[in-house]
């Protein structure tokens, strides 16, 4: 599903209009249209924060927009890349995980365990 796609149905589905929206977060009806189609790439991080607080997104959907677009980017999050390309180990970790091909139940435990460690 695209990026388009993905918004248009969250957006909907918390019954907020383009008016509405573009009004909350200072863009154009004709901006969020463009997004919705394809036609524009997905919003800056920075709207996407807006976005969140005006559909008042929980935070799992709000990680979920944020990994859309990235996808739809083709790139990370500056702040994740920025913390990789800083720290060796967190580069080495993703490596493994890649190469194991974790599947999600082994990728929580690992983030269960990663958080129960702060």
């Amino acid at each position: 599903m695209s990026f388009g796609t993905y918004f248009r149905e969250l957006r909907r589905s918390k019954k907020i209009t383009q008016k509405q929206l573009a009004g909350a977060i200072g863009k154009t009806p004709m901006l969020i249209s463009g997004v919705e189609t394809n036609k524009n790439g997905p919003f800056s991080d920075e709207d996407l924060k807006k976005i969140a607080g005006c559909m008042n997104l929980t935070e799992d959907e709000y990680k979920d927009l944020l990994i859309q677009a990235s996808n739809a980017r083709g790139k990370l999050p500056p702040y994740i890349a920025d913390y990789i390309a800083c720290h060796k180990e967190a580069y080495s970790l993703l490596e493994v995980l890649a190469q194991k091909k974790m599947g999600e139940t082994s990728l929580r435990k690992i983030k269960v365990y990663a958080e129960e460690m702060e």
